[in-house]
């Protein structure tokens, strides 16, 4: 019977990692298929579909032809996907196992988790965009301050640079170093700084870097005061992440106390089974088990809700 029952276990883990694995691939061809009618007499139209097809990938790609990035976008590789969903499905099969006792039935229910991984990258696009928030505050203040001391605006991107490089370790993730080195390489080729913002900005997906470029190229090419208006945005940008801060540290306790209900049912049933085995076994039956779907189902849209709640936007 032992045997038997391992044999389940290792039947359904192998099938649901090969079934997460398919999808996964397949999910990824999808994002690189092009438009192809294959009909001679409807060139014009496959062309036109293909034109439209390529301009939507241009806009979804993680990296651009200079090599910068597009904050919009994350490309998992198939490892990090294939990684995310088996976590995911790894913890959604103990959490199943405790209200169901079947391998079968928690088997099923952890293919939910095949998809997390589209989760975890909307996670990693809003760090990464928080991190260049912070940056681009920092860079800001640099400049106003280049400005301040009389400094043209060319050599204020430049201080911008060599100031940051040598204040702030930022490791792998020197995202404003990276665009600042791309502005001030413009620069020295004779092309705008306003060009180089507004491309930094489309990128960014950020809306105070959209607005400081729109300011910016406005006061350049009217004569406006550009030390007075970096030095507003900086301000700004700098209340609007300390505002962020405190309302984080004011809910960090509802947080904690969501996660800590989320947790409980678990708790309790694994407690149960553990000390009285007998008092579960109802739940055990067809009925049983659907109805420990619907708690299921319940926990679920509760935590989501809790966290939609707690995500305050500033």
């Amino acid at each position: 019977m032992n045997f038997m029952l391992i044999m389940v276990v290792m039947g359904v883990i192998v099938a649901a990692t090969i079934v997460a694995i398919v999808l996964i691939i397949v999910n990824s061809r999808k994002d690189y298929e092009e438009i192809d009618d294959g009909a001679v007499g409807e060139n014009t139209v496959a062309v036109k579909r293909k034109t439209i097809t390529k301009i939507k990938k241009d806009a979804e790609q993680a990296v651009n032809k200079e090599g910068l990035i597009n904050y919009n976008c994350y490309e998992m590789t198939l490892i990090e996907k294939v990684k995310w969903s088996l976590i995911a499905m790894g913890v959604v099969f103990i959490c199943s196992y405790i209200f169901y006792n079947s391998v079968i039935w928690a088997g099923i229910v952890s293919l939910i988790g095949i998809g997390y991984y589209k989760i975890k990258k909307k996670n990693i696009i809003s760090k990464r965009k928080q991190k260049l928030l912070l940056q681009f505050k920092e860079a800001l203040y640099i400049i106003s301050s280049s400005l301040s001391a009389g400094k043209s605006v060319e050599n204020a991107f430049v201080d911008a640079y060599d100031d940051l490089k040598t204040i702030f370790d930022f490791g792998k993730e020197d995202y404003i170093l990276q665009e600042l080195t791309y502005i001030n390489r413009r620069i020295k080729i004779n092309q705008t700084i306003e060009e180089a913002l507004d491309d930094f900005a489309t990128r960014s997906g950020l809306e105070d870097v959209v607005t400081f470029s729109s300011v910016f190229g406005a006061c350049k090419s009217t004569g406006g005061n550009l030390k007075s208006v970096t030095e507003i945005t900086s301000n700004i940008i700098g209340e609007k992440i300390s505002i962020k801060q405190d309302i984080e540290t004011l809910i960090s306790g509802k947080k904690f106390e969501s996660n800590i209900l989320t947790i409980i049912p678990f708790a309790i049933v694994l407690f149960i089974r553990i000390s009285s085995p007998d008092f579960l076994e109802p739940l055990y039956t067809i009925q049983g088990r659907l109805i420990s779907t619907g708690a299921l189902v319940i926990i679920l849209i509760s935590t989501l809700w809790g966290r939609k709640i707690t995500n305050i936007e500033v």
